[in-house]
């Protein structure tokens, strides 16, 4: 993974709460709460901290997973879900790893693309004139 510059991240403090859909373009630390989904473009990276929840969808390139979600995760790259995390959903990613310790109820596809991110991608682009 290329080094992150500290000027591009983004961070959701604990005890805070948002709802509806989050759109990160570079990378983010979420350590509070999303009620939501959370849409990384292009070149993305969410990293959820041990205190950090989702309770919905997550769609970006890498997703290292230190916290709680609840929902379908899609990454283009990778999902991490390390000692500490617990993901109950689906996950799609060409690379999956889950460390000793950490938890995971679902299914897993190795799959390259997602379509379900190009198309989320296009509803999110402003039209052309």
């Amino acid at each position: 993974m290329d080094p992150i510059e500290e000027t591009r991240i983004n961070l959701l403090s604990e005890g805070t709460t948002v709802e509806g859909t989050l759109t990160i373009q570079h990378s983010a630390r979420v350590h509070g709460t999303v009620k939501g989904s959370i849409l990384g473009l292009e070149g993305s990276t969410l990293i959820l901290g041990e205190t950090g929840v989702v309770e919905g969808n997550i769609d970006a390139d890498s997703v290292l997973i230190n916290g709680f979600v609840r929902g379908e995760i899609t990454a283009s790259k990778r999902v991490v879900i390390s000692e500490t995390g617990r993901v109950v959903g689906n996950v799609q990613s060409p690379s999956f790893q889950v460390f000793f310790g950490g938890f995971f109820e679902g299914q897993c596809s190795m799959e390259e693309q997602s379509t379900r991110r190009s198309q989320l991608k296009e509803d999110l682009s402003p039209s052309a004139p």
